[in-house]
């Protein structure tokens, strides 16, 4: 694929609005917290309940409603661990660090999303909406295992060689003066020096800033919002 450009084509405006349409038909309908149940729970007594209602929020806010049934039925979770507490119900040895780790996925005995206190509790110590890309970054990681299974790809994270090209292609448009994605996400992206990290990220874009994500990353998200859909299609969760 070409380097995106300011000067948008005609034929991209209308990709980029197809795209638009079909995210905003994957977020409907929006669920509140007060709606009832939620996986979020916290680790231990230092986790403040406030903060497992913040994630709660941004959880049932951003992930599309068909999203959140698949990930409850594959019997998925999602843990507040307080920032400097050693990481509960992961297995770290080998790790030189878990200090710093903000989220974590992982699927084992089944999905299970890891989430520090850090971007709530002090997010003055980290970019801008950190708590919520977070949440939807580790759940991009479950978009791709679950595509992989339901594909019979593999129970992996593994990236398809579409996304590969698509992510060689688009990696820097961060970076691009046509770029109009907020600082904090900018963060993220730049940080994703892995495919597997970038896919995850573009999730989160697509959840919280669907159409400069698309705008930016054109390719990418027409591949992310793929797997959404044939989840949501394949998964056998009405």
């Amino acid at each position: 694929m070409s380097k995106y450009s300011c000067a948008v084509s005609k034929k991209s405006i209308i990709s980029v609005t197809a795209l638009i349409v079909s995210v905003a038909l994957l977020l409907l309908p929006i669920r509140s917290y007060a709606d009832g149940s939620c996986p979020v729970s916290k680790c231990s007594a230092s986790v403040k309940d406030s903060t497992v209602t913040t994630y709660s929020t941004y959880y049932l806010s951003f992930i599309p409603a068909s999203l959140q049934d698949i990930y409850l039925a594959d019997g998925g979770n999602i843990r507040v661990f307080y920032e400097t507490d050693p990481l509960p119900e992961i297995d770290t040895s080998g790790w030189t660090s878990s200090g710093n780790i903000i989220g974590y996925f992982e699927w084992s005995s089944g999905p299970l999303i890891m989430l520090s206190t850090k971007p709530v509790e002090r997010p003055n110590a980290c970019v801008t909406d950190q708590a919520k890309i977070s949440i939807c970054h580790e759940f991009g990681h479950y978009i791709t295992i679950k595509s992989n299974m339901l594909r019979g790809i593999s129970t992996d994270y593994r990236i398809s060689a579409d996304f590969e090209a698509a992510f060689a292609a688009e990696k820097n448009n961060y970076t691009l003066s046509s770029c109009k994605l907020l600082t904090g996400y900018k963060k993220n992206i730049s940080r994703a020096a892995a495919s597997v990290e970038f896919y995850a990220t573009i999730f989160a874009g697509l959840m919280l800033y669907p159409e400069d994500t698309m705008a930016t990353f054109p390719t990418c998200s027409a591949l992310v919002l793929d797997d959404m859909n044939y989840i949501i299609n394949n998964a056998g969760v009405k």
